[in-house]
């Protein structure tokens, strides 16, 4: 008697877009959402797809037949990849999706700060901490506004990258510090903390902090007493340290404070799919019959009106329409005391943005 071969199972993450688009030709396709994935989920499952909040490890996968791992995300801290690598599991994820989505966040988080505090943009250095996918789109978007910058990316620097590096002294006396840096715990050059008491201590009086990498390279507790003891500095946050557990009074204390979106645009977040869909077709020896330019959608693109880049309140008007990084921080803070329960929600009923920058 012929055994009938039953098909791929892929569980996913509910948040990710175009899953079961992309993948349903192959598979049976599960969304559930992304923290509530356990193994009892996977005990039938070929495939796993994640982002950041599920936690992939051998007590995840150990009982499960999971062969192919995939995370549309930039980051891999929430990979066990030893473990992956020691179970012959094949892992794929997604560098440089959600770079545009987060150097967008980032130019309007400053140009919000320039109208608020009435700084002139164009006396401003800003001190990016990263310079891999995200922090070199962050590059090209303040070029476009002709915001001076620097640049700290010591293992870039080690690797030969001809890019001018400065130290991270140098990156304190910038008027405004932004980190792109994965979070690295265990190496010569952790991140961990990398943001802490000290470096608070050092920085620029009246600059900015902003943090759109991972919460945990930021010393919550440290940043929470600097602004308690005075010190001048304003900090605009999009992650957190213990998520979604947010510290918040930290949050009272921030100009701008997100629920870990910054790389959320429509086409961040397809981008991600669409590498992991590259992957799987690659692993299965299948090809690929679909091409991202089809599954991409077509924005309107800011148009930099006379006078710009001098003038912060009319920059802030012009990028508003596109992005409106208040209603991201209004919707935070309605949340309250009710952050941890409410943090998630905001990021699965994220309303619909789209890129508007032409970056290379």
């Amino acid at each position: 008697m012929k055994v009938r071969q039953l098909p791929m199972k892929i569980v996913a993450d509910e948040n990710m877009p175009l899953v079961k688009e992309l993948f349903e030709p192959f598979a049976e396709v599960q969304l559930i959402a992304g923290r509530k994935i356990t193994a009892e989920h996977l005990a039938d499952a070929d495939v796993l797809l994640v982002r950041s909040v599920t936690k992939v490890s051998q007590s995840l996968l150990q009982a499960s037949k999971v062969k192919f791992v995939g995370s549309a995300t930039i980051g891999t801290d929430h990979i066990d990849r030893d473990y992956l690598a020691e179970q012959g599991i094949h892992f794929a994820y997604a560098p440089g999706c959600n770079a545009q989505a987060v150097a967008e966040y980032v130019l309007v988080a400053i140009s919000y700060w320039a109208k608020i505090r009435n700084k002139q943009l164009s006396d401003c250095r800003v001190g990016i901490i990263g310079a891999g996918n995200v922090g070199s789109k962050v590059v090209q978007a303040l070029e476009l506004l002709e915001i001076d910058y620097v640049l700290n990316d010591p293992p870039l620097e080690a690797q030969g990258d001809t890019r001018q590096f400065v130290s991270l002294e140098a990156i304190q006396q910038c008027d405004v510090v932004t980190c792109h840096v994965p979070l690295i715990t265990q190496s010569e050059r952790p991140t961990h903390h990398l943001i802490g008491q000290d470096f608070l201590a050092a920085m620029k009086v009246g600059s900015l902090l902003i943090n759109s990498s991972r919460g945990a390279v930021l010393d919550n507790i440290a940043a929470l007493k600097m602004k308690r003891s005075g010190k001048d500095i304003d900090y605009i946050l999009d992650v957190w340290e213990h998520e979604p557990r947010v510290n918040i009074e930290l949050m009272d204390e921030t100009l701008i404070a997100t629920p870990h979106i910054a790389g959320y645009t429509q086409e961040g977040k397809i981008r991600g799919t669409y590498q992991l869909y590259q992957a799987f077709c690659q692993w299965q020896g299948i090809e690929s019959e679909v091409t991202l330019k089809e599954l991409l959608p077509q924005a309107p693109k800011w148009t930099a009106p006379a006078q710009v880049f001098s003038e912060p309140e009319r920059l802030y008007q012009s990028l508003q329409p596109f992005y409106d990084i208040r209603q991201d921080d209004e919707q935070m803070r309605q949340a309250g005391a009710t952050i941890a329960e409410e943090f998630d929600n905001l990021r699965k009923n994220y309303p619909q943005r789209l890129e508007f920058l032409e970056l290379a």
